[in-house]
């Protein structure tokens, strides 16, 4: 049970019937046709506590309707308000007794509650496209995309390793990223990540690029990858008769995947084991709805 702050304004008068006895045989006043001065009835209509009582009753038997509503409709129901009565008088006879105080049960309080439920219908999501920003490093600058990974550090080797936006890009455009190693290390990784793309749930998209890989031995090499991966699935990867010796040679890398939820995160790894003198390039990266 739960005290509110009408029974503690109601402290002084309900002292005294708290201090006298509860006879068992007075009767619920539920269950009475008229009021019978007891002791909880008879300091309700103490002079010094009536206009007391009569505040607290008016608020104690206000029934509540509660309303819920789901999307657009409404289902009432009603609740009376029986779930306090920090004294030793039980609920029906606090009740009783302030019915017999009050000359009509006092307007009715309602609480809202609405819950709003949205449902999107099949084809609502419209996907900017193209889903890349940048995808074809015409600005200059690798933002929105990131560096997630490189091995070895940089700035450490930066004698051996490079990482950037160059010219010349895909068929004589400007720009395009770069990756150069020049015998840094037996394994060299560059991450390049595209944060919160967004997409359509259960929509198919397609991924496409163009890429080079150089050989400084000019032999094709099977230990020398771009793989690219959506949500750290493996939707593209290059294959080693990719890696050509000088002059660059630039080639497409294409992949498929389904979106789970309404962002996915594009991650273009480029990758070398045990193999060095590698030189990589990423140009027109696009992904449209299929």
């Amino acid at each position: 049970m739960r005290v509110t702050t009408s029974l503690i304004v109601l402290s002084g008068f309900l002292h005294q019937a708290l201090a006298a006895p509860n006879p068992p045989e007075i009767e619920k006043r539920a269950l009475q046709t008229k009021c019978n001065g007891d002791n909880l009835y008879n300091s309700f209509i103490d002079r010094r506590y009536s206009a007391s009582a009569s505040a607290f009753c008016s608020t104690y038997i206000r029934p509540t309707v509660t309303a819920t509503a789901t999307v657009t409709t409404t289902v009432p129901a009603t609740k009376a308000k029986r779930d306090f009565a920090a004294t030793t008088y039980p609920p029906a006879r606090l009740s009783s007794a302030c019915s017999c105080i009050l000359t009509a049960t006092p307007p009715a309080t309602t609480v809202q509650t609405t819950v709003t439920i949205t449902v999107k219908p099949p084809g609502s999501c419209s996907a900017p496209t193209p889903v890349i920003k940048n995808g074809d490093f015409e600005t200059g600058s690798l933002a929105p995309w990131v560096l997630t990974e490189v091995t070895p550090p940089l700035p450490d080797y930066e004698e051996y390793l490079s990482v950037g936006v160059t010219s010349p890009g895909y068929g004589g455009s400007k720009n395009a990223f770069t990756v150069k190693d020049s015998a840094a290390s037996s394994y060299v990784e560059v991450d390049l990540s595209q944060q919160n793309l967004t997409v359509c749930a259960g929509s198919k998209y397609q991924f496409a690029a163009q890429f080079y890989m150089t050989d400084a031995h000019a032999v094709p090499s099977p230990q020398t990858y771009v793989l690219v991966y959506v949500d750290g699935n493996l939707i593209a990867s290059s294959k080693a008769s990719d890696a050509r010796g000088p002059p660059i040679v630039w080639l497409p890398l294409s992949g498929q995947f389904t979106a789970t939820s309404e962002t996915a995160s594009l991650t273009v790894k480029f990758i070398a084991t045990d193999y060095l003198g590698v030189q990589w390039g990423l140009d027109n990266v696009a992904v449209t709805n299929i």
